[in-house]
């Protein structure tokens, strides 16, 4: 009788902060609880809240409930917290545990929820999206339904701010997370910002426009759908038309149709090449718009410049880091984002958005490609470990300043050190995230190490075991510690970029050995002349060690050219690979040994391409790879390699009323989840909608099943793995029961690029247990296949009852699939 009282009171409090309909509705109580199960950066990993939440049919705690062993060894039980004096629900509890609060409405009503400082929230059981760092972007339009409304909130850092505000407009601007580039004095050009649009109706908005008006210059934008009751963030075309330096208003307009329906004014700036600016780029990723931050150089005419790549590290904006630099006489420095300022880590989308800079800023400012050099501070500088050993050819040298050189050191809990055969799966996938694995791949170019030995964010030991780690055996380092300096010290050292003047790219012919080594060719392919095409064991890792006969300085002095040339290859899990020989154009012929084999000779004709396959344990040459469907660098795999290709995600119609709502929702929460973390914009459209020539080439994110979403049988009718309402079928093994959930990926059969990924379940105890969207966090490894339960927030691993991977031509049969014990 007690709990029931103390709900009761809970429910009238709130009721009491709501004077009238339109007002503010606060909350002053709730119920809140510590973290208990274990937190690792994995997918598997255990939340006995979260699990009682999913299979209790109306979850309700009661105070002096308890729900398990905390972190620290304490019993957990649901307690009564009160804001403070800001409003907040602050406590240790929070990070990490939930916070539960119910509202009682005396209508149905739409209002906004703004919530920050937390993972996750589900409304009436709906899942939407989190704001991890209290950055106060999340206002989420949500329905309330007569009675009692329940939030139960993932805590984060501690802190949670929650209210309900009144709608203004169904459909209007939301100013603040703005995208905007910055006007150059000596451009005159169309240049491209993006602003968040709130759909506070419960229909989807197709019909919407902005016009941008600057200096009497109108241009019209016509936007993508915005589905019902949510927010999303749209480019818009604005004319930069400056010559002087100022600070100039831009004028929106939204319209739906032609009838105009919101107006705000957007102050830009107008730069000069002299100063650091912002330029934005539309992503290959899904379609967003993203910036990246410049600090030219004064390059001297007719001079090919360098480019210096630079990472910002946890909570720095790309333009504050390009701020921290002095301009340089022969080079720009170029500063992406991460896609946020916390972003990945910059791993995973983190890692595509800066090489997507690198590459749009080398065509942009012609820069050097022989003097492209990398560096970062904090979370960037382990950005620098981690891009220079993903990528190693792209660099002549690198400085990470402050870093930390893997979520392995940085954090203990990441790890799994003894794991079984099906756990080991999923080491596999995050291999990507081994910096030490990949580390011989930094003897490709120099590295200069600085840290401060006061250091109280990133320890000084992190920089200090890589010193000792290299000096076993790189010929090229370079290492400084700063004596009583902390974390920050700056970025902008003249010895960093002597060090760097000092190094270029080689070329291929003066290269007498190397090595490379990758987590999978779908991560990184091609170094020097080498590229690796496809592995024996899928996602363990792969490489080559290649020395060539190169002509000494005698002979390069008496201009003699090597007639015969020999390059012996050493290779670890390969079954396939390229060799680039043009640089031997010159040699009448080139010998070529692969492991201990015979030596293959081979014409080394101009702009000749040799591709070697190993059959039965020996090597032979082969033509091209004339099947694109098979697995190759361009699509390989695993799960969230699918999230990308201008990603879509497409949900059911064809299914119940509540498989269908909880596709949509599921959709719905990935795409604020996306937003928040990855600054993304995605496209979200029916099965109905869905055709293969309209979407061409871009990457699906499928909800539902073969029984729910029509798009299941153009996208998957011949795929090994079908789903359906109680079963699963993997090759010739079936699950039967409607508990499964799974997570897989596929090619798109019409596509040489694009993939499908699959959000499914067998039931709609399966869909429920697919709701968490962990695959968003950076250095979570997720292999081509998981199927498992909801007893996976229970019980860990025990709860996967298959993964692993597909084979090279996406088989069952070749594949490698574990399956419970």
């Amino acid at each position: 009788m007690l709990k029931i009282r103390f709900i009761l009171s809970l429910i009238t409090l709130c009721v009491a902060n709501s004077l009238f309909a339109q007002d503010t509705i606060t909350f002053k109580q709730a119920l809140v609880v510590g973290a208990v199960g274990e937190s690792s950066r994995s997918v598997v990993s255990t939340d006995p809240i979260f699990y009682q939440f999913l299979t209790s049919e109306n979850y309700k705690p009661l105070q002096n409930d308890s729900v398990g062993v905390g972190r620290h060894g304490n019993v957990e039980r649901w307690d009564t917290t009160s804001v403070n004096v800001k409003g907040l629900f602050e406590t240790r509890k929070l990070r990490g545990g939930y916070l539960y609060l119910t509202y009682n409405s005396q209508e149905e009503e739409t209002r906004i929820l703004e919530i920050s400082g937390h993972r996750e929230v589900f409304v009436n059981g709906v899942p939407r999206g989190g704001d991890v760092y209290n950055k106060h972007f999340t206002f989420h339009p949500i329905k309330l339904q007569k009675g009692e409304n329940t939030f139960l909130v993932k805590g984060s850092r501690g802190k949670v701010n929650i209210q309900l505000l009144p709608v203004e407009k169904s459909v209007s601007f939301m100013k603040k997370d703005m995208t905007i580039p910055d006007f150059l004095t000596t451009e005159q050009d169309d240049k491209i910002g993006s602003i968040r649009i709130l759909n506070a109706t419960t229909q989807s908005q197709k019909n919407l426009k902005i016009i941008a008006e600057t200096g009497g210059v109108q241009l019209e934008t016509k936007l993508d759908t915005i589905v019902p009751m949510t927010m999303r963030k749209l480019p818009y075309l604005v004319k930069d038309h400056y010559s002087q330096k100022d600070m100039v208003d831009v004028h929106l307009s939204l319209y739906n149709g032609n009838k105009l329906i919101d107006e705000t004014t957007v102050r830009y700036k107008v730069r000069t090449p002299d100063q650091f600016y912002v330029r934005t780029f539309i992503s290959d990723i899904d379609g967003s718009l993203q910036y990246f931050a410049v600090r030219e150089g004064k390059i001297e005419p007719n001079t090919k410049p360098a480019m210096f790549l630079s990472l910002h590290g946890a909570a720095v904006e790309a333009r504050g880091q390009s701020a921290s630099y002095e301009q340089k006489d022969w080079g720009h420095v170029i500063c992406p984002t991460n896609r946020r300022p916390f972003g990945f880590d910059w791993e995973d989308w983190g890692r595509w958005d800066a090489m997507e800079v690198q590459k749009i800023a080398e065509q942009m400012y012609g820069t050097d490609p022989e003097h492209t050099y990398l560096k970062g501070h904090s979370m960037g500088g382990h950005g620098t470990w981690q891009l220079g050993a993903t990528f190693p050819g792209k660099w002549a040298a690198i400085s990470p300043l402050s870093g930390w050189y893997s979520f392995f050191s940085y954090s203990n809990k990441n790890k799994i050190d003894e794991a079984s055969s099906l756990q080991n799966m999923f080491v596999r996938a995050s291999h990507s995230s081994h910096t030490l694995e990949l580390s011989r791949n930094y003897l490709h170019h120099g590295i200069y190490i600085q840290h401060g030995d006061a250091d109280q964010v990133v320890p000084v030991d992190q920089a200090r075991f890589m010193r000792e780690h290299l000096s076993t055996f790189h010929p090229d380092f370079a290492y400084y510690e700063h004596q009583d300096k902390k974390h920050w010290f700056g970025v902008d050292f003249a010895s960093i970029f002597d060090y760097f003047k000092w190094h270029s790219i080689p070329d291929n012919n003066e290269v007498k050995t190397f090595e490379f080594r990758t987590a999978s060719p779908g991560v990184s392919a091609s170094s020097r002349f080498v590229t690796l095409y496809q592995q024996k064991l899928p996602f363990e890792f792969c490489g080559v060690h290649v020395s060539q006969r190169i002509p000494n300085e005698k002979e390069i002095k008496k201009n003699i050219v090597l007639k015969n040339r020999w390059i012996t290859v050493e290779t670890e899990n390969l079954v396939k690979f390229k060799l680039d020989i043009t640089h031997c154009a010159e040699s009448d012929s080139v010998k070529i040994k692969i492991d201990q084999s015979n030596f293959i000779q081979a014409v080394a004709d101009a702009g000749e391409e040799i591709w070697f396959e190993k059959e039965n344990e020996n090597w032979k040459v082969v033509s091209a790879p004339s099947n694109t469907f098979e697995k190759n660098p361009k699509r390989y795999g695993n799960f969230k390699d699918a999230f990308r290709h201008n990603m879509l995600f497409v949900y059911s119609t064809k299914g119940t009323e509540a498989e269908n709502k909880w596709s949509f929702d599921k959709a719905r929460f990935d795409a604020e989840t996306f937003y928040y973390r990855g600054n993304g914009s995605i496209d979200i459209i029916s099965d109905k909608e869905f055709k293969l020539d309209k979407y061409k080439d871009r990457s699906v994110i499928l909800y539902g099943n073969a029984s729910t979403n029509a798009a299941w049988k153009e996208l998957l009718a011949d795929c090994p793995i079908q789903v359906k309402r109680g079963e699963i079928t993997v090759g010739d093994k079936k699950l039967k029961g409607n508990e499964f959930g799974t997570y897989f990926m596929y090619p798109r059969v019409d596509s040489e690029l694009a993939s499908v990924a699959v959000i499914s379940g067998s039931g709609m105890d399966g869909f429920n247990a697919v709701t968490p969207n962990r695959y968003f966090v950076s250095g979570v490894g997720i292999p081509d296949i998981m199927i498992f339960t909801s007893s996976i927030y229970k019980n860990g691993f025990d709860g996967v009852k298959a993964t692993g991977y597909f084979g090279n031509d996406w088989s069952i049969e070749n594949g490698e699939i574990v399956w419970e014990n």
